[in-house]
């Protein structure tokens, strides 16, 4: 059954043209994931879709487009900023969804307290009234359908009577989603719901996605999270929507068959085109002129299609280090901080060397982006000692993007931090997308998204070799996501990062460090990996692969010798295998001239290589048995 029809929906902005033609329907069990570049136009299709803004009327059709409602629809709208009450209780939030029922309840509640000191006889009639009436109303029936959906959604009992100011982010989200689901809408919408979340929360949330009824439409830039919730995928994509069947993953497989079909069309008509202006320019004065303007009119009337590879603006990155660290980069010891009296973490450890990546992971709240500040010093501590190697040259992208002035223009923030001239920073900015007149726009007047690029050329201008990020994919769409992640990827330096990009955190980090109010573990793995021994052993309070950071010395410096030795022999693979390659492609060459000694000699080098390769993995596997040995 169709819950929502959409037709030929049309949209533009500042006189350009958003998107066209957008149509699509929502089913029943639909759980549909909607992305796009930034300004694509996402968040405005899905107001549109809520009766918050209009469509417009398509000034080539000279229609207007449609959206047809089941009769019984009821949408509920989960926007990325939350609309509570920060100085209402749980309860009271909730209570606020069926009217008046919040302030009978109050009442009831603070006359059975009176009376438990005052026995007033008034005051037992006015209690009676109450009750009664409170009745009628189906407060009882609302109490339990609150406590039913607190309980459903894993909502701590002990958190009822607390303020909506004092929860987290994920909490509050709990809390909004609930206010949604009392309503029992037949779809939900939700604008990035993980933004602000931390790990836990988001996990949370997916399990919750996964099991709901109900039919869904997200917006979101995790791929992750896509991954695990969706069943269908569209993307808006120069100015135009398509549909394809799946998760995240099978889109990504989907659209690479779709453009290898799309590029050989593009190439057939830019073939038929050249034809037909070769041939009107050829006879368009001779013998064939007649034919020569039928040509040039089939030219004219074409709807020529754009070129598929080039639909999506990207930005160039490329991290590059002028100088080494030594091996030495960074030791925290016994690293204590409170605010107001109140601990945030103590005791926390830290080693980093050269060439490592470490995230630091837990719930919001525990300290991981204070801990990137005392780094930077741009935060005091209580106790404890922070020690830096030599030949340090840091680069710190912070999520707030402080470190931008305002009043600059974009120009002027790149000219002014570093030792450049004007048609070089232009440029620079370029390759981060800010050309002709956004390069004049005002740091305050950007998106979150275009600050986060500013933010990202300044740190690859300043050339570090110690990486400190905190949430460095917030703000970015999948498509500049997977640019960053590439060039992080070849980053050779040193890099400590907070992120909750499960993504991100399987993709580029090696090592996470867990951390809790009083103590510090470390997992040498992917994320995947922690989840897995996590969940494995989730009634122990340690983790089979979580190594104590005050474990023995001699221990930890094993693991690092076997861990940087197979960093070095994965080098010398990744070399093989472009060697392996290169000479692959001039044995299909000797094949073809039929050079009999050459294919010989080419063959005899790569059966070398694959030797020296398999050796190689082995070693690795070797290391890798002997670190798991460790320990466990």
């Amino acid at each position: 059954m169709s819950l929502m029809q959409i037709s030929n929906i049309y949209k533009s902005f500042s006189g350009e043209t958003l998107f066209k033609d957008i149509s699509f329907n929502i089913n029943e069990k639909d759980k549909i994931g909607l992305i796009g570049i930034n300004g694509a136009g996402k968040s405005t299709l899905i107001k549109i879709l809520l009766g918050q803004e209009e469509p417009d009327i398509n000034p080539i059709t000279h229609k207007l487009g449609t959206i047809t409602k089941a009769s019984d629809l009821k949408v509920g709208y989960l926007s990325q900023h939350s609309d509570l009450n920060p100085n209402n209780n749980v309860l009271e939030e909730l209570l606020d969804t069926f009217g008046t029922l919040r302030s009978d309840y109050n009442r009831i509640a603070e006359l059975t307290k009176i009376l438990m000191s005052d026995d007033n006889e008034n005051l037992h009639h006015e209690l009676a009234d109450l009750i009664s009436s409170y009745e009628e109303k189906g407060g009882y029936t609302t109490e339990y359908k609150i406590k039913k959906v607190l309980n459903d959604l894993e909502f701590e009992e002990n958190l009822w009577e607390n303020k909506i100011a004092t929860l987290s982010g994920g909490q509050q989200t709990k809390i909004s989603l609930c206010k949604i689901l009392l309503d029992e809408p037949t779809l939900l919408i939700l604008d990035e719901p993980t933004n602000h979340l931390d790990l836990e929360a988001i996990e949370w949330l997916e399990s919750f996605l996964k099991n709901y009824k109900q039919s869904f439409l997200l917006i979101s830039h995790d791929k992750y999270f896509l991954d695990n919730t969706v069943n269908r995928i569209f993307e808006i994509e120069a100015k135009y929507l398509k549909i394809y069947k799946g998760n995240y993953t099978d889109f990504t497989i989907q659209k690479e068959i779709f453009l290898s079909g799309a590029l050989k069309s593009f190439e057939q008509e830019q073939e038929k085109i050249k034809k037909l202006e070769e041939f009107v320019a050829k006879y368009k004065a001779g013998q064939k002129s007649k034919q020569a303007r039928g040509r040039q009119k089939f030219l004219d009337r074409m709807d020529r299609a754009e070129n598929p590879t080039t639909n999506i603006k990207t930005m160039s990155i490329q991290f590059k280090i002028d100088t080494p660290s030594t091996k030495k980069v960074l030791e925290i010891k016994d690293l204590t901080k409170s605010f107001s009296n109140n601990l945030l973490f103590q005791n926390f450890n830290l080693s980093l060397e050269k060439g490592e990546r470490v995230a630091l992971i837990g719930r919001n709240g525990v300290g991981k982006s204070t801990i990137l500040k005392i780094i930077n010093n741009l935060e005091n501590y209580d106790s404890g000692v922070v020690e830096f190697g030599e030949k340090l040259k840091i680069g710190y992208y912070d999520q707030h993007h402080q470190g931008l002035y305002l009043k600059n223009t974009v120009l002027e923030e790149i000219i002014s931090n570093f030792d450049i001239k004007e048609e070089e920073a232009r440029g620079y900015l370029g390759q981060f997308l800010f050309s002709q007149d956004d390069v004049f726009k005002q740091i305050q007047s950007l998106s979150g998204g275009e600050r986060a690029r500013v933010s990202l050329l300044k740190l690859i201008l300043s050339k570090p070799n110690f990486l400190i990020l905190d949430e460095p994919t917030n703000h970015l769409d999948i498509y500049s996501r997977e640019i960053l992640e590439s060039a992080f990827d070849s980053f050779e330096g040193t890099m400590l990062v907070v992120s909750h990009d499960r993504h991100f955190l399987n993709t580029i980090v090696d090592k996470l460090c867990i951390i809790d109010k009083t103590k510090t573990f470390y997992f040498d793995g992917s994320y995947d990996e922690y989840v897995e021994q996590r969940d494995v052993n989730i009634v122990k309070p340690a983790i089979k692969k979580v190594v104590n950071i005050s474990d023995d010395k001699k221990v930890k410096e094993e693991i690092s010798a076997l861990q940087k030795e197979n960093m070095s022999l994965e080098k010398k693979l990744k070399k093989l295998d472009s060697e392996e390659k290169q000479l692959q492609a001039k044995l299909e060459k000797a094949g073809v001239s039929n050079n009999l000694e050459e294919l010989i000699s080419l063959q005899t080098k790569i059966e070398d290589i694959n030797e020296q390769m398999l050796q190689i993995i082995e070693n690795i596997d070797n290391n890798e048995k002997r670190i798991v040995e460790i320990n466990s």
